[in-house]
C-alpha cells in the first residue's frame, strides 16, 4: 500500500528491533494522530489505520498463510509479529492515510487457529477489540516505543499499597496460588481447545508422563483436581516444586497441542490467553515463581 501513498513519510524504515510498536501506537493515538502506521515484514505487512478510534483498524497481509484481513482484531496478532521477527515501521501522517479502502472487508479471512467466540465467556476475551487508549506515556515516540506492550490491562487506582517482602521460598498462600493456576490452566484449555485439540487428554498424558517424579501431579491419585478454571491440592508441597512440575505439564501440554503448520499460531493464541491472567494475577504470579515459567510455558513471548 505504501507504493499508492502520496504522503511522504514522518518516519520510515523504523526497526522493530529498537522500538515497540505497542507503545507507538498507543502514543500516537492519546495524541490524536491521524494517519497510517505500515509493519512489513518477511512475508508479511500490515497497515495500522489511525482515525481517533481507540480500536483502529487493520489492514493484514500474510503472504505465507494466503490470507488477507481488515478488522480491529488483527492488532495483538500484528503486535505479537513485530515483537517476535525483525521488520520496519513507517509512519504516515493525514487523513488520506488514514482512510481505509471499505471493500477489503469484504476480502477478510479468520485464520483456522480464532474458531468463532463460543457461549462460554471466556471467548469475549479473545475476540474482543484491543484497545490502544489503556495509560499514559512519554510524549515522545521514540522515547515511549522502548517501553513493554501492554495489550490488556487492568485499571490503575490512585493509591497503590505498599509491597510485600517474601525471602525466596517463603511464599506459601496457597489459597491464592491455587486460585491463580486454576484461571492460568483454564486460559491455556480454552487456547488449546480453540485450535482442535484435546486439552484435557493431553493435560492428563503429561500428568502421568510426570507423576513419577512429582506424585501430587499422577490423575489417578487425585491430589491436585482442575476442572472448568478451578485446581485444588491435597497436602501441597514446597512451592518451587509445584511450580516445576506444573510449568512442565503445562508446557509438554502445548508442545503436544502445537504441532505442524499451524504451530506458531497456536502458541500465539495460547499466550494471549495466559496474558490476562498473568496481567490480572503478576503479584501472585511473581512471588510464587510462576511468572519466570510463562513463557517458557507457551514457548513464546507472554509478556
Amino acid at each position: 500500500m505504501d507504493t499508492d501513498s502520496k504522503s511522504k513519510p514522518l518516519h520510515e524504515n523504523l526497526d522493530t528491533t529498537f522500538v515497540n510498536l505497542w507503545s507507538l501506537l498507543r502514543s500516537l493515538t492519546q495524541k490524536g494522530f491521524i494517519g497510517r502506521v505500515h509493519v512489513e515484514a518477511d512475508d508479511y505487512s500490515a497497515d495500522v489505520f489511525l482515525n481517533g478510534s481507540a480500536s483502529p483498524l487493520v489492514h493484514e497481509i500474510d503472504r505465507a498463510a494466503g490470507t488477507e484481513t481488515l478488522e480491529e482484531a488483527a492488532l495483538h496478532r500484528l503486535v505479537l509479529r513485530a515483537r517476535e521477527a525483525p521488520g520496519t515501521i513507517s509512519i504516515f501522517e493525514g487523513a488520506d492515510e488514514a482512510a481505509a479502502i471499505p471493500t477489503l472487508a469484504s476480502k477478510s479471512e479468520t485464520p483456522a487457529d480464532d474458531a468463532p467466540p463460543s457461549a462460554d465467556h471466556s471467548d469475549q476475551v479473545s475476540a474482543a477489540p484491543v484497545t490502544l487508549e489503556q495509560s499514559a506515556i512519554s510524549d515522545n515516540p521514540s522515547v515511549a516505543a522502548t517501553e513493554s506492550p501492554q495489550i490488556y490491562e487492568e485499571p490503575q487506582t490512585l493509591e497503590e499499597p505498599a509491597p510485600v517482602i517474601y525471602p525466596a521460598g517463603s511464599y506459601n498462600d496457597w489459597p491464592a496460588i491455587l486460585a491463580t493456576t486454576g484461571e492460568l490452566i483454564g486460559a491455556i484449555e480454552h487456547g488449546v481447545n480453540a485450535s482442535g485439540a484435546d486439552f484435557e487428554s493431553l493435560f492428563t498424558n503429561a500428568r502421568v508422563e510426570l507423576a513419577d517424579d512429582y506424585s501430587f501431579l499422577d490423575p489417578f491419585a487425585h491430589a491436585f483436581v482442575y476442572g472448568s478454571g478451578v485446581a485444588t491440592l491435597d497436602h501441597p508441597p514446597a512451592v518451587k516444586i509445584f511450580v516445576s512440575a506444573l510449568s512442565e505439564a503445562l508446557r509438554r501440554t502445548i508442545d503436544h497441542a502445537a504441532a505442524g503448520e499451524r504451530a506458531r499460531r497456536i502458541r500465539e493464541r495460547v499466550a494471549l490467553e495466559m496474558l490476562v491472567v498473568a496481567r490480572k494475577h503478576s503479584e501472585v504470579l511473581e512471588r510464587s515463581g510462576l511468572q519466570a515459567q510463562l513463557d517458557r510455558i507457551a514457548g513464546t513471548r507472554v509478556m
